[in-house]
Formats: C-alpha cells, sequence, structure tokens
C-alpha cells in the first residue's frame, strides 16, 4: 500500500506541476510615452517646435525576456510636419556608406536621441545612439542606430511617415526594427527605453521654417499622441500622452 500510495502522490504532483505551468499568465508588455514641445505656451501658427518623445517598456512580470518588434506612433493635427522643405538623406545612401552620418546631405538631420536595451544573453544593459534624417520627400524618417557596447552594431532603416485623411491623427510613423537590433551574441535585445527630439529649422525664401511646426491648440491646451507597440510572443501595448501646448 505504501508503494501504491507513493506512485498516486508523485502523479499527482506531476499533474498539480503541469496545471500550475499551464495557469501562469503570459508576460505583459507596459508601455508609458511621454511627449512635451517647446515652446510650449502662446503658440503662433507656424511657430516651429522641438518635439520629443520618451517611450518606457517595462513587463509584467518583471525580467519577461519580450523582444520589441514594431512601434506605431499616431500625431494629431495640432501640428504640421514640413519634411518636403529639408533636404533628405535616403536610407539605401547611408547603409552604402556603413552608416557614415557625414555623407548625409547639410540641413537632412532633423534630430536624435538614444535608446537603451539588455543584451539577456549576458545580462549587459547599453545605450545606442539614435539619429533621424529627414526621408526622400519628406515620406520617412532615416534611422540611424549606433551601439558599441556590447557589440559594435551601425544599423541604418527607413520608417514611413504616412499622412491620415479623416479621423483624429494627422500623420503615422511606423518603426519596424531590424533584425540587428533584436538579437545580439546569440541571444534577445530587451528594449526598455527609446528617447529621441526633432526640432530642425532652416530658412526657405527668408523665413525660418521648422520641420514640426505649430498649427493650433486643443482648447484644453493639450496635444494627443498615441502608440500601439507589437512584441515577441504575440505580445501588444497601447500608451497615450498629453502634450502640452
Amino acid at each position: 500500500m505504501t508503494r501504491y500510495r507513493f506512485i498516486a502522490s508523485t502523479a499527482l504532483l506531476a499533474v498539480l506541476a503541469l496545471v500550475s505551468v499551464a495557469a501562469a499568465p503570459a508576460a505583459t508588455p507596459v508601455v508609458k510615452i511621454r511627449g512635451s514641445i517647446s515652446p510650449s505656451r502662446r503658440l503662433v501658427p507656424g511657430t516651429p517646435l522641438s518635439f520629443r518623445l520618451d517611450t518606457l517598456f517595462t513587463s509584467r512580470p518583471l525580467g519577461a525576456d519580450l523582444v520589441l518588434q514594431r512601434l506605431d506612433y499616431l500625431f494629431p493635427h495640432d501640428a504640421v510636419v514640413n519634411g518636403r522643405l529639408f533636404p533628405s538623406c535616403d536610407a539605401a545612401a547611408l547603409q552604402r556608406a556603413h552608416g557614415r552620418l557625414g555623407v548625409c546631405p547639410t540641413g537632412s538631420r532633423i534630430g536624435g536621441g538614444f535608446a537603451t536595451g539588455t543584451a539577456v544573453a549576458i545580462g549587459v544593459t547599453s545605450r545606442a545612439a539614435v539619429t533621424l534624417f529627414n526621408g526622400p520627400g519628406g515620406r520617412s524618417i532615416t534611422m540611424n542606430v549606433s551601439i558599441v557596447t556590447p557589440a559594435l552594431i551601425n544599423t541604418t532603416f527607413s520608417s514611413p511617415l504616412v499622412t491620415l485623411h479623416g479621423g483624429p491623427y494627422a500623420n503615422r510613423l511606423t518603426i519596424v526594427l531590424p533584425d540587428s537590433l533584436k538579437s545580439i551574441l546569440d541571444g534577445d535585445i530587451v528594449t526598455s527605453r527609446i528617447d529621441v527630439t526633432t526640432g530642425a529649422t532652416r530658412v526657405v525664401h527668408g523665413v525660418r521654417r521648422g520641420y514640426i511646426e505649430a498649427q493650433h491648440c486643443p482648447r484644453n491646451g493639450k496635444a494627443h499622441v498615441h502608440g500601439d507597440f507589437t512584441f515577441s510572443q504575440g505580445a501588444t501595448a497601447s500608451a497615450d500622452t498629453m502634450v502640452v501646448c
């Protein structure tokens, strides 16, 4: 009887373990976005703006290895993007130059910032330099990402900037991360932050124009920016921020 009780107890424990594994909740990404403009008060239509967008990534439970795949940002009608007024730098040209930023025409650089992520295989968190250029015709943003530690990575890719017709948003920026920014040293890269600012200006026909210019501000003094994010394992998240104007 003792032997049979042991076998039965062992089988019961195995079943309970399987049930516990099956019932364990899937990892959930948590995203927060923060936006700000400068200047931010008493804006006159046509005022050149500097726009900062700071996106932070965590997960529930903490430490889940969710790899960022795609980012979609939706921007309101309260500002206008003047990419057509600026010189452009094609992603293919920057790729042929192996990421040498000087190959891009003067005036095509529209901003930059940084991104942080962790190489899971070795547990090293590093900071990447992000440089933004106006894409051809102002219909995209050419992005260059340079990482030194834990390995040298310099990658350039194009992110479409689409004008939307109808609805609460004016533009959608879609960023699809290349494989080189999703894995390193045979392990995943888990992104924790992307913080970039755009604020380029140039003189056109004697007038100072901005890559981004004020158009109007909502009555409540806040403009709505929305983000949708896709991760590995089919996980998704959304986030919103109100930009004081």
